[in-house]
């Protein structure tokens, strides 16, 4: 009788608040249609646009946007390997402003545990979120949260990324270097 209610409510209710609701990792506000994570072999970007709440004080902007290849909120420290979310807003919608917040932990020379820029999220298409590792200063092992909020102050996400040695995810490395790494 419960797997029977259980398939009842599965049907009912959409499966965006199953994921909401089992501990809140990811979070998604009304404002937003998809969002989708996970980590990607980090590109060159085609330019770098100020972005001064940031350690490097740059965004990379890239050609094409990633294909991520492990849909999963465990990444490996390792340079040349990206990670976050892209998100698309709810059908209808335009989120201009958005302000993007990643936190982690301090990085050792620095002390920066808190980085911002400002982005969009439209409905017609995707927009990146993401880090990727680009120089060794930024491979701080702990959790990594990703946010975005609206000028109002609404949140259109959250997400909780813990970042681990890269030895435990060899199959990470070989995938976008093309062999494993030691």
């Amino acid at each position: 009788m419960l797997a029977r209610i259980l398939f009842v409510i599965a049907l009912i209710v959409p499966a965006s608040a199953f994921a909401q609701s089992e501990g809140g990792n990811p979070r998604v506000g009304p404002g937003i249609g998809e969002l989708v994570y996970g980590i990607y072999c980090a590109q060159e970007p085609e330019r770098q646009d100020p972005a001064p709440e940031t350690a490097s004080g740059v965004l990379n902007i890239v050609p094409i946007l990633p294909d991520f290849q492990f849909r999963q909120k465990i990444v490996p420290a390792e340079v040349g390997i990206g990670f976050g979310v892209l998100a698309t807003a709810a059908p209808g919608l335009l989120h201009d402003p958005v302000t993007v917040t990643v936190t982690h932990p301090p990085y050792p020379e620095s002390g920066i545990e808190v980085e911002r820029w400002i982005s969009d999220i439209e409905d017609l298409s995707p927009s990146l979120m993401g880090f990727s590792f680009d120089h060794p200063e930024e491979l701080v092992l702990g959790e990594w949260t990703f946010s975005a909020h609206t000028a109002t102050g609404d949140e259109l996400f959250h997400i909780a990324f813990e970042v681990v040695s890269p030895d435990i995810m060899p199959q990470v490395i070989s995938t976008c270097f093309g062999a494993f790494l030691s």
